[in-house]
């Protein structure tokens, strides 16, 4: 009987830790963006495209896969991304955090975090929306 309670307790317990690291929290959009924003404005397209859910036109990708640097089309993409994130991140003289929340898109529950962009007393909001792939968190667009 102790082998069936401990083999049970077990099996908790890899549920609980597998449904924990799959989790979207505050602390880590904001850690995955920081990042994001720093590999743009260094032009690392590769370390970009690994924190970028992948949502061209491949449907069998969709939700699945971040962006292959490797394969042109997604490369292109990735840069396009940002590009637009590095030319906002150059006129601004700071960035903050705002609201973090949960909505639903396409059926999928998302995370989304304000971003606001400050130059002098303009302001430029944003919206990252954030979603799991392989048990981490990824931008998958900005709004």
């Amino acid at each position: 009987m102790k082998k069936f309670i401990s083999f049970f307790v077990l099996i908790i317990t890899i549920i609980s830790s597998s449904v924990l690291i799959a989790q979207i929290n505050e602390q880590s959009t904001k850690s995955v963006a920081d990042k994001f924003f720093a590999a743009c404005e260094r032009n690392d397209y590769r370390a970009a495209a690994g924190m970028l859910g992948y949502h061209g036109s491949d449907e069998s990708r969709l939700y699945k896969d971040t962006y292959n640097f490797s394969i042109h089309e997604d490369t292109d993409d990735v840069k396009r991304f940002c590009n637009r994130v590095k030319a906002t991140i150059e006129i601004s003289d700071s960035y903050e955090f705002g609201r973090f929340s949960s909505r639903i898109v396409h059926g999928k529950e998302v995370k989304s975090l304000d971003v606001t962009f400050k130059s002098g007393n303009q302001k430029i909001k944003n919206k990252l929306i954030f979603i799991i792939i392989n048990e981490s968190p990824v931008i998958f667009k900005l709004e």
